[in-house]
């Protein structure tokens, strides 16, 4: 009941500051601050000039303060310019600014000048967030505190959710899928880490993927919308990141512009390793001689990641351009670790237990090539697009297992186990836009081809025939080829302060599975409409209000169908489900702004993994398909930016302050042979940031994450909370940033779980041995680099291939 009262007040209390907070007269004001291009330093006493519209006669006026902040009340028209003039720096003139929906401009940096130079001319100034009908967009430039890493400029817009541990970007608890200018983007968590938020102009928060868009993949997309260099010179960048626990990265960019060719290269490389213990005991209701199974793990991760490209851009014309690149990527995960358990019968009398040490090597290389081609035509926005894009996937990976009995006099069983998989992908697409006055119409194609060849070889060594062989037949090959037809059209509409956009995007999977150890043979054909449909309506710069509604799919990957065992340890495997069937996604969300947003999501066949007994002593693992899942979810934020247009002010050492809670109800419902996995789950989180302008301009992010234990009728977790610290500072007029960070200050990364069910009943605890750490980063970016439009249109599947690699 109380919850229920704190949210309804925080609704009203939020809504009423913000709508009705606004002026009901005539006039307007208008705020923002005023800094130096190179140095970030506050300009006092530059002179702004509020001028009409339509006849450039001057209506107001002020200077900045010692802040560089300033704030123009009582300005009679609703559409002006903006003239900011200064001694020693080239002036600025914003063309057009409509009060209406503008009237916090926030950062605004002057170009110093040893001469006179003309006025610059900007036709429009962006707000710090906008809003529309499928996406919110953050105007990098205009945020305050954006000398900092991309993570550190989205941990504090409080748009999206950054784990302060993994750096894993969410929203709404969801993945997102990463995209670098409206195409998948391949960048690890600690590559973002340490790209400065510099390189970015704008970072698109898509909360609806519109028809245009894959409808696979993450049920949001974060799209980083790149600044491009259009000047002949050369530039680049250079990070380092390094800890005493040995979580080291380290990358460059380089570009080169002469004419109309573009050449650029990327190389980067990270290594990191972690060490845990955890302990386990598992209860199987069903099994006679496996009623108990108890034991404790330890071991170690360690993870290297390194990835090269090189391509070129090219203009033909002012009309007609292309981009070609190749990249390669390759990363080797390596864990081991020691399991010691024991096994009791139904009566808790001891029966055996074993020792079992596992080392795994994972290998992942991946070779791929990108064409891309654009012909715009004489009306702005006005073009026709064509991707190609192809790729060569490989992940071996290679299990030694040695496995000590107590109750066999024998030598310890031996296990050695080798799995490869190759994987083959192709992607043609092709788009057309068509503007029609102030609104848009697209429509495309889209063609996906894979395949994919699993062999999996298993050998146990024969102390009789001292040599090694397959004795329990559990080596195969797999063979699995898929195909999407893709056909979309959307359409967005404009009409004053409404924002509507619709699309329909149908999708054609055809695929073949073919086990050729067995000779089973499956396929399958799936046609697929997914509508989405948005629309918003803009009272001004601060407040919008939204409707979202899409559908979505999640297509089973090669490793979830291929139906042949593979073993995992004594008395247990895991096999495919060659009948799982695509999930279905339905999601619908109102939002008022940033500040509420209220959603609900039906999924139908959500995968899950479950467990079964057969024989009374074999656990055999699958995937299959549940039956539907609701979720109901509430978030609340409170973002506060030091502005002169603030509601409230804080001390001006704090920069930003940004409070977000979160209510999820979940509503699952399923069945597993003859175990019922249905469940009710309540979760409830809350997230800080603090940022601080500190001393010697010295930038401080401080980040807390808390979710309470949760309990439902099948699982029992542990609470969840996070403290962490960034600090960074820059240098020589913004070229030079250093970092330090230091992550789980309260060293609370320990999990507990517990999972009851009709058939078996199981307990985990898991922590982490070096969860707190520090890092110590280094970003130098010469001749004022710009990350490079970049495009993909790769979905990601094919990483997916084999599963984790944890342990």
């Amino acid at each position: 009941m109380w919850t229920r009262l704190a949210v309804a007040f925080c609704i009203i209390a939020i809504f009423s500051s913000c709508l009705f907070g606004q002026k009901s007269n005539e006039s307007f004001s208008l705020s923002g601050v005023i800094m130096d291009e190179l140095n970030g330093k506050a300009l006092v006493g530059a002179t702004i000039l509020a001028l009409s519209a339509e006849n450039d006669k001057t209506l107001s006026g002020t200077i900045t303060d010692k802040k560089g902040n300033f704030i123009i009340d009582k300005i009679p028209q609703k559409y002006v310019r903006l003239r900011i003039s200064m001694v020693g720096y080239q002036s600025v003139l914003i063309d057009s600014i409509d009060l209406g929906h503008n009237s916090q401009l926030g950062l605004i940096k002057l170009k110093q000048t040893a001469f006179v130079m003309p006025e610059i001319v900007i036709k429009s100034l962006k707000p710090m967030i906008e809003f529309h009908a499928d996406r919110q967009i953050l105007n990098i430039d205009r945020l305050p505190g954006n000398s900092g890493s991309v993570t550190e400029a989205l941990r504090s817009s409080g748009i999206v959710e950054v784990d302060p541990q993994s750096n894993k970007i969410t929203v709404r608890g969801q993945s997102v899928k990463l995209q670098m200018d409206g195409h998948q983007y391949e960048a690890s968590n600690d590559l973002l880490s340490q790209m400065p938020a510099s390189l970015l102009d704008q970072v698109e928060v898509i909360l609806s993927p519109g028809a245009k868009e894959s409808a696979e993949g993450g049920t949001y997309i974060l799209n980083l919308v790149s600044k491009k260099n259009k000047f002949d010179n050369y530039s680049g960048s250079v990070s380092i990141s390094t800890s005493p626990n040995a979580n080291n990265y380290g990358g460059l960019n380089l570009n080169y512009r002469v004419g109309k060719l573009n050449l650029f290269g990327q190389a980067w490389y990270s290594y990191y390793e972690f060490h845990a213990k955890g302990q386990s005991e598992r209860f199987n209701y069903l099994s006679h001689s496996m009623f108990y199974t108890g034991g404790s793990i330890e071991g170690s991760n360690y993870s290297s990641t390194g990835n090269v490209k090189l391509g070129f851009d090219y203009d033909f014309n002012d009309k007609t351009s292309m981009t070609f690149y190749t990249s390669f990527n390759t990363s080797k995960v390596q864990t081991s670790y020691c399991n010691n358990t024991i096994i009791n019968n139904e009566g808790n009398i001891f029966q055996y237990g074993y020792e079992n040490k596992n080392d795994n090597i994972y290998k992942f290389n991946t070779l791929s090539l990108y064409g891309f081609l654009k012909k715009k035509f004489e009306a702005k926005g006005h073009e026709l697009t064509f991707d190609a894009y192809f790729t060569s996937f490989r992940n071996p990976v290679d299990s030694k297992m040695n496995i000590d009995y107590t109750n066999r006099l024998s030598m310890p069983q031996m296990k050695n186990s080798y799995l490869d998989v190759n994987a083959k992908t192709l992607i043609l697409k092709s788009d057309y836009s068509l503007p029609l006055g102030k609104n848009k119409l697209e429509m495309g194609y889209n063609f996906t081809f894979r395949d994919r060849m699993n062999d999996y070889n298993v050998n146990d060594y024969s102390y009789i025939y001292f040599l090694w062989r397959d004795s329990l037949n559990l080596s195969n090959s797999f063979k699995y080829k898929e195909s999407i037809h893709a056909l979309y059209v959307t359409y967005a509409h404009k009409l004053g302060g409404f924002d509507i956009k619709g699309g329909l995007r149908m999708e054609d999977l055809i695929t073949c599975g073919d086990q050729l150890t067995s000779s089973e043979k499956f396929s399958g054909n799936f046609l697929n409409l997914f509508p989405n449909l948005n629309f918003s309506y803009k009272f001004n710069d601060n407040i919008q209000l939204g409707f979202t509604s899409f559908r979505r799919v999640t297509y089973p990957v090669i490793s979830c169908v291929n139906p042949f065992k593979q073993y995992k340890g004594p008395n247990s495997y895991f096999a495919g489900n060659p009948k799982l069937k695509p999930s279905y996604i339905y999601s619908y969300a109102f939002n008022l702004s940033q500040y509420i947003n209220v959603y609900y999501v039906y999924s139908t066949g959500l995968f899950t993994y479950a467990a079964a007994v057969e024989n009374d002593s074999t656990i055999v693992d699958s995937y299959i398909n549940l039956d539907n899942n609701k979720t109901y979810g509430i978030d609340l934020t409170w973002p506060y930016y030091n502005t002169p247009a603030s509601l409230i002010h804080l001390p001006d050492f704090v920069s930003m302050l940004n409070i977000k809670y979160s209510f999820l109800y979940r509503d699952r419902k399923g069945k597993y042979v003859n175990e019922d996995l249905s469940y009710i789950d309540r979760n409830y989180t809350l997230s800080v940031n603090l940022g601080l302008n500190l001393f010697y301009d010295i930038s401080t992010n401080i980040s807390f994450y808390f979710r309470p234990e949760t309990e439902n009728k099948m699982i029992h977790s542990s609470q969840m909370k996070d403290l962490s610290l960034y600090i960074s500072r820059s240098f020589f007029e913004k070229k030079l940033r250093l970092s330090f960070s230091c992550y789980d200050l309260l060293n609370a990364q320990k999990y507990d779980n517990q999972t009851i069910a009709s058939n078996y009943s199981s307990k985990s605890s898991y922590r982490v041995q070096n969860s707190r750490y520090i890092t110590f980063g280094i970003t130098y970016m010469f001749n004022d680099f710009k990350e490079r439009r970049d495009r993909n249109i790769d979905d990601g599947r094919d990483g997916k291939a084999n599963g984790g690699t944890g342990f």
